[in-house]
């Protein structure tokens, strides 16, 4: 018998329902020395039409007189249910709650109207951020590998294929085998660093054009590299990214108008913070301790 009311009272059900059962008796005790004042529910015309016009984006008709009802009554169960589990303080203490409220009120503190971005304010934005919207060098350039596992004088081999392909060798029948590509044209250099690493990509941007070069080294091996044609960095002219500049102005001002209205905000409350309690870590075995920090 002891063992059967051990087991019921692990059960979460049974949890669930002496709260829910205490809850109500506070609220029927509180109700007896307080009149409870009137709940109403008022669904304004807005929301009738509202609920009216999602139903007929989402089915492409309009709706008929029950599922109209339907609606309206599902409305009614959320706002019941949304009131009843507020009175209840549900939304205490639960991150996801609180997180969801942060949002929303942060959304409604990022409306900007960009009125004031007209092409003047771009144009300035755009020159106090050049990093952000210059365009990235661009090479074509052909490339042959040198397995260096393959190769203990690898930099006089360099030497010697160097001077084959200047003098016309073909790059293909030169070199070791490799899975990367042979070519690139007009690669970006955010690319060429992706597949060679950043140190190759910095140290092609500068070769000269129409001559074999190396060897330049990768985290592969080692190239000799010859670069065919090159697009050199550039800043567009306001007119040729402008939506860009726009939206990077826009989510900027965004930012700081609610970063502006968190700090006014802010002033108006006293905040308090206490130490934190470093004594419970001084107790901790050496290598917990360690795996903690």
């Amino acid at each position: 018998m002891f063992e059967r009311l051990k087991t019921l009272w692990r059960e979460p059900l049974l949890h669930f329902l002496l709260i829910g059962a205490a809850l109500f008796l506070y609220y029927d005790l509180a109700g007896e020395n307080a009149e409870e004042p009137p709940k109403r529910i008022h669904v304004n015309r807005g929301q009738v039409q509202q609920l009216a016009s999602n139903f007929e984006r989402t089915w492409s008709r309009p709706p008929t007189q029950q599922e109209f009802d339907a609606m309206v009554e599902s409305h009614v169960r959320e706002e019941v249910f949304y009131r009843e589990a507020m009175a209840m303080g549900l939304d205490q203490n639960d991150p996801m709650v609180r997180r969801r409220m942060r949002m929303k009120l942060e959304f409604m503190l990022e409306d900007l109207s960009g009125q004031d971005a007209n092409d003047e304010v771009l144009r300035d934005f755009l020159k106090q951020n050049p990093d952000r919207f210059r365009d990235e060098v661009q090479v074509s350039f052909r490339q042959v590998y040198l397995n260096p596992d393959q190769r203990p004088e690898l930099e006089t081999d360099a030497r010697r294929l160097l001077s084959r392909l200047n003098s016309g060798g073909d790059p293909e029948a030169l070199g070791d085998r490799t899975l990367m590509p042979g070519a690139y044209q007009l690669a970006p250099q955010r690319e060429v660093a992706r597949d060679f690493g950043d140190q190759f990509a910095g140290e092609i941007a500068s070769m000269p054009v129409g001559e074999w070069r190396g060897p330049v080294y990768s985290p592969f091996g080692a190239h000799l590299v010859k670069i065919d044609s090159r697009n050199d960095a550039r800043l567009p002219e306001l007119a040729e990214i402008r939506d860009e500049v726009l939206r990077e102005y826009l989510a900027e001002k965004r930012e700081q108008q609610k970063n502006l209205a968190y700090a006014k905000l802010r002033e108006s409350y006293d905040v308090t913070v206490e130490p934190l309690n470093t004594s419970a870590t001084a107790v901790l075995p050496t290598a917990v301790a360690g795996e903690a920090r």
